[in-house]
């Protein structure tokens, strides 16, 4: 694991992916050019005024060198929330202490058996888009299938980017999932609740599956028991969810 630093940050880029959620860019100093400093997977506290802090998943892959990517969902009502993107917005500059979080993917570590799910809920995409990029850049041939739910269809901001994915690697395979078709006009995918959707089409289960999930502790906790009920053990599913908000206890 690298050690977590303090990194200073030029901001290169903020643009908005759809009506709620931006896509904010970051460029470590200069001399970190030649320095990875994150696994895939992990996320980076942004350093804002005051003292505060603010953590997101770091979207890019450590493949992309000193350039970082966030996605930043606005919050209607957060004063907090309204003043990290103000910052973002109107600002050069901004310090990052990183890498954190323990789950993540490093290339050289995998077993070539491993069948990997993906599952993201909302921005939770972000984390899962960073470990599939490096899975990619490096031509892993393991089994790819990313399951990302959204309430509705305007939720979702980068469905082009796994698609694409899935036209040049035939080793993913894409499933986005909507829970209130009723009001996505057009939605022509499946619905329901993404939990659901993935322990009803997971075929089979062996100690190869390997699951990361990264979304609300409500979907986390969910998904775990609906694939616990498919035979996956709590063992095989990974989520930084579980080191901030562990899974309550079952009642007897």
């Amino acid at each position: 694991m690298f050690p977590v630093e303090q990194k200073h940050c030029d901001i290169t880029g903020f643009e908005a992916l759809n009506h709620d959620v931006y896509r904010v860019r970051l460029r470590l100093e200069a001399s970190d050019r030649q320095n990875v400093h994150f696994h895939a997977g992990q996320y980076l506290d942004l350093c804002l005024p005051e003292g505060k802090k603010a953590s997101f998943s770091i979207a890019s892959a450590p493949d992309q060198g000193r350039d970082l990517e966030l996605h930043i969902r606005e919050v209607p009502g957060s004063e907090f929330n309204a003043m990290i993107l103000n910052h973002l917005r109107s600002q050069s500059q901004v310090d990052v202490e990183l890498p954190k979080g323990k789950v993540h993917l490093v290339e050289a570590e995998l077993k070539p058996e491993t069948r990997f799910v993906f599952a993201a809920a909302s921005t939770g995409f972000a984390q899962i888009k960073s470990m599939v990029e490096h899975l990619l850049a490096n031509q892993v041939s393991n089994p790819i299938d990313i399951y990302w739910g959204a309430r509705v269809e305007a939720d979702m901001y980068l469905e082009k980017l796994p698609q694409q994915w899935v036209s040049e690697h035939a080793n993913v395979r894409f499933v986005p999932v909507v829970s209130e078709p009723e009001n996505s006009p057009g939605w022509e995918g499946l619905t329901g609740l993404m939990p659901n959707v993935l322990a009803d089409q997971l075929e089979s289960v062996d100690e190869h599956l390997a699951v990361y999930a990264c979304g609300s502790p409500g979907m986390v906790h969910a998904l775990v028991d609906r694939l616990e009920e498919k035979g996956v053990s709590e063992a095989q599913i990974h989520s930084d969810v579980f080191a901030w908000a562990p899974r309550p206890d079952k009642k007897a």
